[in-house]
């Protein structure tokens, strides 16, 4: 398993259109991380401009033979004002789950039409909003939202464009909590959708559009998405036949996955769905088979979020120290021994320390031989704050040189790990800096100081 790791890292510097090696330290997109580290301080998210344009125009590519495709990024994946921007200014739209991604959105340039907003739980003041911003569409997720937005349009004397929200009771082979198509909160089943868009045509300032699904985040195989495009293309068409109308667009969602174990890697470690074996083009493929096998005129809208920006950023944590345990067992024995790393970055930083599997390279030295067995630790209090995914288990590869001071970096955190920070022992939530065409760098988000924790308690006047 050491020697697979270490090839893989060899492999990655060579060939990898992200990372290279720079005088023994890791680059990304040409900067050398350690000396970025030293600059902003660590955890520090580092953001790449130019992946995050690549991987949208490999999504395009891959619907190039469905000229009527909408790609909506979504927002909910990385919402910082910056990346929202590179997203606009590539020329697609985007999709918000809050009234609030709605504004970050409008803040980063998007205009109203630009939008899809989806959302369990729309409060009236919500769909207010929504309505008055002219979005592209709201996808409905129930029949009390649907009356909610029939009720405000009223009100405000505004159009609206919806989608309905469907389960197609499909079930996809990823982590049990990113299942949205089987048996899930969201949406309204099946046999419900003929009912509710009888409503909504009777409904004077809704327009229904379409139907909307999504069947899951890093689902592995193309699959699942086949099998859930058909049941959304079957129930439009009896739709369209019953009711006598013509929908304007279908809605895939998202789940195109990010590989966070390469194709070249043949070592181990983490989840299955950590190494997927589809991309954005047998993704387009299984949707665009089944749509055209309907329509070919139609708008496909996809909502892709991890695919976009899952591989455009990494996390650098610094090690703070290390220390030499050994494992004892109840009857006092030894069972064996373990060398500890601890970092200043923990679950309040990368959530998905369980159940996610990433690259861990030592930036300050990652041209040296990675073959020492270590455990990486955070700085919280809790004895569950270490890494679980690593290549040997619970344990990950680091060079057997690393010492305090080095600058560490997970590879492919772009997506979801910002968002979901946490202030937890009041750590402060960490800065983030995009690297643009050229290798120029720039803060695009400060680290959190101690009066933004104390605000919200100290400005109650």
């Amino acid at each position: 398993m050491y020697h697979e790791y270490d090839s893989q890292r060899q492999y990655t510097l060579q060939h990898d259109r992200r990372l290279s090696a720079s005088g023994g330290q890791l680059a990304f997109e040409g900067v050398e991380l350690p000396a970025l580290a030293a600059t902003f301080d660590t955890p520090l998210f580092v953001y790449s401009a130019p992946e995050v344009r690549r991987n949208i125009a490999e999504i395009r590519q891959a619907f190039a033979t469905h000229g009527n495709t909408r790609i909506c990024y979504a927002s909910k994946a990385c919402s910082l004002l910056a990346v929202l921007q590179v997203v606009r200014e590539a020329g697609i739209s985007v999709e918000a789950n809050s009234v609030n991604e709605i504004r970050r959105c409008l803040a980063a340039g998007f205009q109203g039409s630009d939008i899809v907003y989806n959302g369990v739980a729309k409060r009236d003041e919500e769909l207010d909003f929504a309505i008055r911003q002219q979005l592209h569409a709201i996808n409905v997720d129930s029949e009390q939202e649907l009356a909610a937005i029939d009720r405000i349009s009223r009100q405000l004397q505004l159009p609206v464009r919806i989608c309905l929200r469907v389960e197609p009771n499909v079930k996809a082979a990823t982590h049990e909590g990113l299942i949205t198509a089987f048996r899930a909160k969201s949406g309204v089943d099946l046999a419900d959708a003929e009912r509710l868009c009888r409503q909504a045509l009777e409904m004077p300032y809704v327009r229904l559009c379409g139907l909307h699904m999504h069947v899951g985040d890093q689902v592995p195989d193309a699959e699942p998405f086949a099998a859930a495009s058909r049941v959304l293309v079957n129930t439009a068409r009896q739709l369209e036949a019953t009711l006598g109308i013509r929908f304007d667009m279908i809605n895939v969602g998202g789940g195109i996955p990010t590989p966070y174990r390469y194709a070249s890697d043949r070592g181990a470690g983490g989840p299955d769905n950590m190494q997927p074996q589809i991309g954005a083009s047998e993704f387009a493929q299984a949707v665009i088979r089944e749509v055209h096998a309907w329509r070919q005129d139609i708008e496909i809208c996809i909502e892709p979020g991890r695919k976009v920006v899952g591989s455009a950023a990494l996390l650098l944590t610094g090690i703070v120290s290390g220390k030499h345990k050994t494992l004892l067992r109840e009857d006092g024995s030894v069972e064996g021994q373990v060398q500890w790393r601890m970092l200043d970055a923990g679950f309040n930083v990368i959530p998905d320390y369980k159940d996610w599997y990433f690259y861990v390279y030592n930036a300050s030295r990652v041209t040296a031989s990675h073959c020492q067995a270590v455990k990486l630790g955070g700085p919280l209090c809790d004895g569950g704050d270490y890494f679980r995914q690593g290549p040997l288990g619970e344990q990950f590869l680091l060079p057997d040189s690393s010492a305090s001071g080095d600058v560490l970096a997970f590879l492919d955190v772009g997506a979801y790990q910002l968002e979901t920070q946490t202030v937890y022992n009041a750590q402060p939530r960490a800065a983030a800096v995009l690297i643009d065409d050229g290798g120029h760098c720039r803060l695009v988000r400060r680290r959190e100081q101690f009066d933004d924790m104390l605000r919200l308690e100290r400005d109650l006047g």
